[in-house]
């Protein structure tokens, strides 16, 4: 129980900012986010550290990149508590500058440029088909969040 408030803490930690009054279509101030998206993903019996190294290796390399260009505006890895009956166990969020995130004008093809560029480090042998799989993915735009 302690391990899920330790990871609560730390998604609240995530530098987000509440969005101004703006329209959708108008980009956060630089470091704001207004946009989340939580890829919810399940490792294969007994991968579950393995998923974690590929994501740090992988995903975030390449999200790394994404702040640099100014698609993303932070990420972070959170992993379920052991003793949480849920079906995933790890979410990888992305926080994004506008209300519609990956969906905003240039993006995805600026993301696909980026993945097009990375060369897959496999861990152990394995790439994310043998490490696990996703199960659930949520946009979710910020609505209210103190600062």
């Amino acid at each position: 129980m302690k391990r899920c408030f330790v990871l609560l803490a730390l998604l609240l930690a995530i530098p987000f900012a509440a969005p101004a009054p703006a329209t959708a279509q108008e980009p956060a101030e630089a470091g704001e986010t207004r946009h989340v998206t939580h890829t919810y993903l399940r490792a294969k019996p007994g991968l579950r550290e393995d998923l974690i190294t590929y994501i740090r290796t992988n995903w975030f390399a390449m999200d790394r990149i994404g702040i640099e260009q100014g698609l993303f505006t932070s990420y972070a890895l959170l992993e379920r508590g052991e003793s949480s009956k849920a079906d995933w166990d790890v979410i990888v969020a992305v926080g994004y500058p506008t209300a519609q995130g990956h969906d905003a004008p240039g993006v995805a093809d600026a993301f696909e440029a980026i993945e097009a560029g990375h060369k897959e480090i496999k861990i152990n042998g394995r790439g994310l088909v043998e490490l696990g799989e996703i199960v659930q993915h949520h946009p979710l735009t910020l609505v209210t969040q103190n600062s």
